[in-house]
């Protein structure tokens, strides 16, 4: 393979070729098809203008760097110098054709030697073939667009078929999306021109070219996931739906006229999408994993409903525990863990007639059972099924923890026997305590005789770091639903055996780990940076990790580090540094004076992350973790970022995250996370300022300053999340409202945010919005179980406790009306009684709901009084 760069305006393209297939070997001839004896991938060649096909380009190349135009003047040479009747070549010459290539002499000469004829001879050639030299234009206007998004759209902005390069070329897996509706379009065009119809006639002729190989379908697959996966992951489902129909569709195929060859086929498309589908979210991939699991299911439905069961190999067993284990407890499954005694192992107890029917059978996770049925279809049980069966519940044959977790990393070929090490780190992950963490840590080593390796260390690491769980809070958490750390019962120990079992603290174990020459690295290294006690510390670490000295003294405080020096700082590292300035920005509490490099962190942080996170980067426009944490840590209560009173402290900390949101926004867009985190510190500034007036200023005074743009923005973000996706997808293919979608959690934050906005309007548009949208939002609250729904009331509770006493009669009893009719038509939401209203507001942890009442309540006793003194003037 030769891997080239276009490289136009400073930004690198990508040309990717296979010389021919018996370079490329079996392998990649096979990947690559017949057809694809020249696969060139033009990444973004043309000029973002939207020319007419008959008129010539005049791109300059001549701005490039010198350096890059050594690197890949070679490459471009090679290309021009092609004499081949490929669709892809000729792209590629037609474009350069079209460009400015006076600073190019030998490439323009290239270019020049194909004369005329030589033109006229191609295009004769390609019309031989059904294709045209409007197309061919066409294709390159198409590749001219100025980003992802608009090249699809110009993609299918024509009813027609394009050659199969073309689709594959704008689904690279470098290139970025930001609209839903993007894929979705995509997802119907495929189906649409380069699937067969199932069941079609055989006097129908199917055109092969523009009908998807299966290696052809593959890559597709693969790279639309890799999309999805970051802009829209509810979309995977109807991805997983369009794999079916390509396999139904496989017997109508030409490209296939053997039963047998169909049912192979059938197979390995199958077993390809269960595998790929196992893919998290690049983005909440935990709370999205629901949707893999959609997906998965989607295909086994398909299997079920097949005359002949498709064949389930082993690694899609592993891949289906691979999502299973990153799902939320069954109702069945929780029943199970809370009948679980305190002891360690959680042994099972019987409390009621019901339970000692149970069997062992029915005690065990989906994950668990899914692995007994990859054993009865004759797949050995290896390391790598041990470790999940630990995450699922059960290990060396007794009940463990059943832990909500990503899967662990799975080493294969001839690294296959380091699964063991897999194993032994999620024995420690799938613990209660960092008490059973460390017994767990020195049991398998004691049984095994192995040394820990960094996966083991990091487990323990993460154990040791992690929160304890809140005893007040109202949570109905179980050990294994989060990372949290559960309370250790050893009341029946001694002193000496408590002493014997207690684990070491992080830095005891990191000494240990770095005396036996271990280095930090990948998400150990992560877990302890974000961790660290102090930023020297948090350097040390990156420091042992093996970057530069020079390179770790330019991020500290302070110091501003040259865009060249940032990027030699893995990104992950990066953004666990920037996580730890947020975590030690200082509070308020506690301090009356802070010192100035300790209230600079965050501004600091703020600093390297626009560098580094340029928005015409890819890294810019796809990385979001520093952003969410800087954006968390302003939204944070509390948090210092001057010193003075606290509304001056919080107005200034509203400042800062309305600049850090916009360059965010600029860069990785706007999602329901940021929304979240708009509203949020909307009201600690609003509230702040509420707790600081008197009470005579509590009536009159403006509580944030630009209340009206602040508004705007909230609400035209809203307004941009909840938009429909764009087009009509068929009923094979169905595909998530909207393109954020956003559940109970948010609209509160929302509704609350609007109250002290005083956005009286907005609220009651929002409750009608809820209305109107009752079938998505309870969907969304029942992926939150009980709690969804209390979300909701508490919602309601809000809207109430903010609009309620300012409510004209008419609004009021439109309300309750569309209330009654949704109630007819089966929903089972209601309207909050006014104990429930008060007592919301009264359980308020930071006591502003009630302080705003009264301002409310006040407003609008003085606001008739007001208009009536106008009246008489």
């Amino acid at each position: 393979m030769i891997d080239l760069e276009i490289v136009e305006h400073g930004v690198p393209h990508r040309i990717c070729m296979a010389r021919n297939s018996s370079r490329l070997g079996k392998k990649h001839a096979k990947t690559l098809g017949k057809d694809w004896d020249w696969a060139v991938v033009i990444e973004t060649c043309l000029e973002p203008d939207t020319i007419p096909s008959n008129e010539r380009e005049t791109t300059s190349l001549s701005s490039t760097p010198e350096e890059q135009k050594r690197k890949y003047r070679g490459p471009f040479q090679f290309a021009a110098n092609l004499r081949s009747g490929r669709l892809p070549i000729l792209t590629l010459q037609t474009w350069l054709s079209r460009q400015d290539l006076s600073s190019e002499v030998r490439l323009a000469t290239s270019i020049a030697a194909k004369k005329p004829a030589d033109w006229s001879d191609a295009l004769n050639n390609l019309a031989g073939r059904g294709w045209s030299r409007e197309q061919l234009d066409h294709w390159v206007w198409i590749l001219s667009g100025e980003n992802g998004d608009i090249r699809v759209q110009r993609l299918v902005s024509t009813d027609d078929p394009k050659p199969i390069f073309l689709l594959l070329l704008l689904l690279r897996s470098d290139e970025i999306f930001r609209k839903a509706e993007t894929l979705s379009s995509l997802i119907q065009y495929t189906s649409k021109h380069h699937i067969a119809v199932t069941g079609t006639s055989a006097d129908v002729q199917l055109d092969p070219r523009k009908i998807l190989t299966v290696s052809q379908f593959l890559i597709l697959m693969r790279r639309l996931v890799r999309h999805v996966q970051k802009v829209h992951p509810q979309s995977i489902v109807t991805v997983a739906r369009l794999a079916a129909h390509y396999i139904e569709s496989i017997p109508s195929d030409p490209h296939h006229k053997h039963h047998r060859t169909n049912y192979h086929d059938q197979c390995a498309v199958y077993n390809a999408a269960l595998f790929c589908f196992k893919r998290p979210a690049s983005n909440q991939p935990l709370y999205n994993m629901e949707f893999n699991w959609r997906a998965q299911k989607a295909l086994l439905t398909l299997s079920d409903g097949l005359d002949k069961s498709l064949i389930i190999n082993n690694a899609s067993y592993q891949a289906i525990r691979q999502v299973l284990v990153g799902l939320k407890k069954s109702s069945e499954e929780r029943a199970v863990a809370l009948r679980y005694a305190k002891s360690w192992p959680p042994y099972r107890q019987d409390f009621d007639g019901r339970d000692t029917k149970r069997t062992t059978e029915d005690d065990r996770s989906r994950s668990v059972k899914a692995g007994v049925l990859m054993k009865e279809a004759g797949y050995p049980e290896n390391h790598y099924d041990r470790a999940l069966d630990a995450l699922g519940g059960i290990s060396e044959g007794s009940p463990t923890i059943q832990t909500r977790s990503l899967p662990p990393r799975q080493w294969t070929g001839e690294a296959e026997d380091l699964n063991i090490y897999s194993s032994w780190a999620m024995s420690i992950r799938a613990t209660r305590n960092t008490q059973e963490a460390w017994r767990a840590f020195g049991k398998f080593a004691e049984n095994n005789g192995l040394e820990p390796t960094l996966q083991v260390y990091t487990e323990m690491f993460v154990k040791l770091n992690a929160a304890p769980v809140d005893p007040d809070s109202s949570s109905d958490l179980l050990p294994g639903d989060s990372r949290e750390t559960f309370p250790v019962h050893d009341a029946n120990y001694s002193q000496y055996e408590l002493a014997r079992l207690s684990p070491p603290t992080v830095s005891e174990l990191y000494a240990e780990m770095i005396d036996r020459g271990i280095k930090p690295e990948g998400y150990g290294l992560h877990n302890l940076i974000v961790h660290a006690r102090s930023i020297d510390e948090g350097l040390r670490y990156l420091q042992d990790s093996g970057i530069s000295s020079h390179i770790i003294n330019s991020i500290t405080i302070f110091k501003l580090p040259s865009f060249q020096s940032l990027r030699r700082v893995p990104l992950l590292c990066f953004s666990s540094y920037i996580r730890l300035l947020c975590r030690l920005q200082p509070d308020r509490r506690g301090s009356d004076k802070l010192f100035s490099d300790e209230l600079y962190r965050i501004r600091h942080a703020i600093k390297l992350v626009s560098m580094r996170l340029n928005p015409n980067t890819t890294e810019g426009a796809t990385f979001r973790p520093p952003w969410y944490a800087i954006l968390r840590a302003l939204a944070r209560p509390h948090i210092a970022v001057k010193n003075g009173p606290a509304a001056e402290n919080d107005l200034e900390a509203l400042n800062l995250f309305m600049e850090t949101f916009q360059s965010a926004r600029g860069g990785i867009g706007i999602d329901s996370e940021l929304f979240m985190l708009l509203c949020r510190v909307i009201q600690k500034a609003a509230l702040s300022r509420l707790r600081s007036l008197s009470e005579m200023e509590c009536t009159e005074a403006p509580l944030i300053p630009h209340v009206e743009d602040l508004l705007d923005l909230t609400t035209s973000t809203f307004s941009q999340l909840t938009t429909p996706i764009v087009g009509e997808m068929p009923t094979s293919l169905p595909i998530t409202h909207f393109m954020f979608p956003l559940g109970p959690p948010h609209l509160h934050t929302y509704m609350r945010a609007l109250g002290f906005l005083e956005a009286k309007d907005e609220m009651i548009k929002l409750v009608f919005w809820m209305i109107d949208n009752y079938t998505h939002l309870n969907q969304e609250a029942n992926r939150l179980s009980s709690r969804g729904h209390a979300m909701v009331a508490k919602t309601f509770c809000a809207f109430y406790s903010f609009a309620g006493p300012a409510l004209e009669e008419d609004v009021q009893r439109e309300l309750i009306d569309r209330m009654d009719y949704l109630i007819a038509d089966g929903g089972n939401w209601r309207w909050p009684t006014s104990k429930e209203v008060e007592d919301y507001a009264s359980a308020d942890d930071y006591g502003g709901v009630e302080t705003l009442r009264r301002r409310i309540i006040a407003r609008s006793y003085l606001n008739p009084l007001r208009d009536s003194d106008q009246l008489e003037v």
